[in-house]
């Protein structure tokens, strides 16, 4: 009977340890499953606000590229709208910046036609444009030529200048993923209640860290933006994420818009009974009044002759330019090459341009946007504050490398 018994027992203890072995493993695998699931979710919340970012970035891209027909104003492509101050989508249109309130705002999707865009928390993003970008601003007091720079500050998460606001590297518009609510580092708790938060108030939904405040910045100072996360300890202090868009991703566009009008018009121009060839330059000097880059007879180089007398030699049709071609300065930032003759002759008159793929050797015509200011002193008659190294040499050859510059052959 004692054997039985003590086989008995040896039996239940066994049971008893492959019961705990079970939990044990079932402890393990739904630690596993729900650590997956946090990971999984993490993923999909971030890939959401990448997306919307991106989608944001890309609606606001492509409003500066078409927005002399969204506007039907006599004035070129770049400029970008005003945030949303009252949660309806819609920019607006009193101003970006009344009464010297500069304004952080919601995302005008409807504006820009970009959708209800939401980040992983379900939060609708945020938004700030450069006062140079601004399409509120006056053309007496700015044009948006690739000599336009933004001027928006914007740091990392370790509170190092990305893009400095005082310089010629300052951001040109600024889209915010908000994220989920926060206590502010400065102890201003974020509420988005429904019955109680105040949508349209920047300090609920965005961040502050180091002392920078995402829910104001100044245009043309180190106040700008930092991008999360910021967790300087078990506390994050921001997760607002960051995306921007920079002084080349909106003169890409920009350029590319320009170059297409400018080809449309030389190609009409050429194509016109008793025009022929192409129209001649105006001699290079940007210290030139209003009205006198016209055509001047055998130059070849300089500035786009931009009055309308020039495109309208005897019968031949006007207006081929885009008014706003001139209104914007692009003819004082645009240098105009056309070969001795269209078309040219390969290794005798024709324009190369290097640094492509292929490389250029029988260019008809070439233009060449001049980049930022990087000295300060264009009013001079200089061409090297203008256009850099080879792009300046005034021969038959362009470096589509040079950092400062945009070249584009149009006629080849």
């Amino acid at each position: 009977m004692r054997s039985l018994y003590v086989a008995g027992r040896n039996r239940q203890q066994g049971i008893a340890l492959l019961l705990i072995i079970i939990v044990i493993a079932l402890t393990a695998i739904t630690f596993f499953i729900s650590n997956m699931s946090a990971r999984d979710l993490e993923f999909e919340n971030n890939a959401r606000t990448n997306d919307a970012l991106k989608k944001a970035k890309k609606a606001l891209l492509a409003y500066a590229a078409n927005y002399p027909e969204i506007t039907g104003a006599n004035r070129g492509p770049g400029y970008l709208p005003c945030p949303d101050l009252d949660n309806d989508g819609v920019s607006v249109v009193i101003g970006c910046n009344p009464a010297g309130v500069v304004n952080v705002g919601r995302f005008p999707w409807v504006t820009v036609g970009a959708g209800d865009l939401r980040d992983g928390a379900n939060e609708g993003l945020w938004y700030a444009v450069a006062d140079t970008f601004d399409y509120t601003n006056s053309p007496a007091v700015n044009k948006v030529n690739s000599a336009t720079t933004g001027n928006i500050t914007v740091r990392d998460n370790n509170n190092n200048i990305r893009f400095d606001g005082t310089t010629g590297n300052g951001i040109v518009a600024v889209i915010l993923a908000p994220g989920e609510a926060l206590v502010r580092s400065d102890a201003y708790v974020q509420d988005r209640s429904p019955a109680t938060g105040d949508p349209n108030d920047p300090l609920n939904y965005l961040d502050i860290a180091f002392g920078e405040d995402n829910a104001s910045f100044q245009h043309g100072t180190l106040d700008g933006f930092i991008s999360g996360v910021v967790r300087p300890g078990a506390q994050v202090q921001v997760n607002d994420i960051v995306e921007v868009i920079t002084y080349d991703e909106i003169m890409e566009v920009i350029h590319q818009r320009v170059a297409g009008e400018l080809a449309n018009a030389l190609i009409a121009y050429a194509d016109i009974a008793n025009c022929g060839n192409l129209p001649e330059a105006s001699a290079f000097d940007p210290t030139k009044a209003v009205g006198l880059y016209t055509s001047d007879a055998g130059v070849r180089q300089g500035h786009v002759p931009v009055d309308s007398t020039e495109w309208n030699p005897g019968n031949c049709a006007d207006g081929l330019l885009p008014v706003w071609l001139e209104a914007e300065d692009w003819h004082k930032v645009t240098y105009y090459h056309v070969a001795a003759s269209v078309p040219c002759t390969i290794g005798v008159d024709c324009l190369t341009v290097n640094n492509v793929n292929p490389p250029i050797t029988d260019a008809d015509l070439v233009v060449t946007f001049a980049g930022r200011d990087l000295n300060g002193v264009r009013h001079i008659n200089n061409i090297n504050e203008y256009y850099e190294n080879e792009n300046a040499d005034l021969d038959l050859v362009y470096d589509a490398a040079e950092s400062n510059d945009s070249v584009w052959p149009l006629i080849p």
